[in-house]
């Protein structure tokens, strides 16, 4: 029985994440489309400026999910449990900001 339920705590995580970083990497592409178009505009230090902020919030996101982590170890969760509840926060963000993108709105 604990192996069944390990096994599906390691699928759920592998998906959560596979999801979240595939609307991840959208949401830079278009991030770096932007900061190209407004460096090729003559205004390097507002694509710089902008590129600045986006990596300051990829960093506060990942020290939230670090904390997230770290304090599930400590409730002594397995690692696929704790891997699929930091998915889990961190799927919605992205692939709401993917899907906003997408819609072209």
């Amino acid at each position: 029985m604990q192996t069944k339920t390990n096994r599906f705590m390691t699928v759920l995580a592998a998906m959560l994440w596979v999801i979240t970083l595939h609307a991840v990497g959208l949401c830079l592409v278009v991030v770096l489309m932007i900061a190209v178009w407004g460096a090729a505009a003559e205004h390097p230090a507002e694509a710089g400026e902008f590129l600045l902020q986006v990596l300051g919030i990829l960093a506060a996101g990942a020290a939230v999910l670090a904390g997230v982590w770290y304090a599930l170890k400590r409730a002594g969760l397995s690692p696929a449990a704790r891997s699929a509840v930091t998915g889990a926060l961190a799927c919605p963000g992205p692939v709401a900001m993917a899907l906003y993108l997408y819609a072209g709105q």
